[in-house]
């Protein structure tokens, strides 16, 4: 869906979009002699390029050519009188001035956008921050370990997806932050480790065998994520030194469900200690290989590094979310 050009607002809707768009550009107004405002598809433009780091990434990102991207950032540097990008063989490196400006009008530029594509829904116009992940981890310990600090928290819409399309949405501003199990490369995107997940070997207790071998273990039902039994491959290279030789009985590609079926006693699998480590204390679950060399992954929390730098409310909520994950997690060896 088109988003409305300003002038085609409704009159209350029009004036909201005004005072914001306003405000965004007003700090600099004395500073130059063109009274006319910079549309606001320019101030788009410069977000993309500082973003993307290249005038042509950004045109690609934003559909437009490059000589339009060329042009909008042509203008804005004739309206602010001073250099934003600096362009060579390795793209477009922001000034210094461009940093002070993206710090500056990002929350305000950003504000306009959720709000015309109906993002901003709160009563109070507070900002929504975006938070991004794999279910499990979103659902088994990040709210939860929210709960205690309910009432402080500001609006939070979570997506769920694998890790590489999170990063790239956190890199793209589609969202403010990710959770991770891979470590994002460059200074765009910052991360910050947010908890350690090795992986047992977990069944019901009436599955556990004394000293069991490789061909014994191989022998229990196994259920997997997977038919390339991914995570138990990776298992077994590294404690048993062999690749599995046997089919899962049962595959279902969420590891939540994995686990049900685990404490159902449907079969043994391998699992991250965050989904387990309670029901392992517990004795629910008992781990059926006991290893300190067992494979280990870290969980990273990631912001871009010019969000992190301009939006007060996302450090806030990811200070909130490392600090609390970590606690409600503890020490999860079992």
């Amino acid at each position: 869906m088109s988003r409305p050009a300003i002038g085609e607002c409704g009159s209350g809707y029009h004036r909201f979009i005004r005072r914001a768009y306003r405000r965004s550009i007003g700090w600099h107004h004395d500073r130059v002699s063109n009274s006319r405002q910079p549309p606001l598809d320019q101030l788009r433009t410069f977000f993309a390029v500082y973003k993307a780091g290249s005038f042509s990434d950004a045109a690609r990102q934003m559909g437009l050519s490059q000589p339009t991207v060329t042009n909008h950032i042509g203008s804005l540097e004739q309206w602010f009188g001073r250099e934003l990008f600096r362009r060579g063989g390795h793209g477009a490196a922001p000034t210094a001035f461009a940093h002070e400006t993206a710090a500056t009008l990002a929350d305000h530029v950003d504000r306009i956008e959720r709000f015309l594509v109906g993002e901003v829904v709160s009563s109070t116009g507070s900002r929504v921050v975006t938070v991004g992940g794999p279910h499990e981890f979103i659902g088994s310990c990040v709210i939860p370990a929210l709960a205690s600090v309910a009432e402080a928290l500001p609006r939070i819409e979570f997506s769920i997806g694998p890790s590489g399309m999170m990063l790239d949405d956190v890199h793209s501003g589609k969202l403010d932050l990710a959770i991770s199990t891979v470590r994002p490369h460059g200074l765009e995107v910052q991360a910050w480790p947010l908890a350690d997940e090795e992986f047992w070997l977990v069944g019901v207790p009436s599955m556990a065998r004394d000293g069991a071998s490789v061909s014994q273990l191989s022998k229990l039902p196994f259920v997997s994520y997977n038919r390339d039994l991914a995570i138990v491959r990776r298992y077994w290279n590294t404690m048993l030194g062999a690749d599995p030789i046997f089919d899962a009985k049962i595959v279902v590609p969420d590891l939540l469900s994995v686990k049900a079926a685990v404490v159902a006693g449907l079969g043994i699998s391998v699992l991250p200690s965050y989904l387990i480590h309670r029901e392992v204390a517990d004795g629910t679950l008992v781990k059926l290989l006991d290893s300190e060399e067992a494979p280990i992954n870290t969980v990273f929390l990631c912001a871009q590094s010019q969000t992190w730098r301009s939006r007060e409310h996302v450090r806030t909520l990811a200070e909130v979310i490392l600090g609390n994950v970590k606690a409600y997690l503890g020490p999860v060896s079992g």
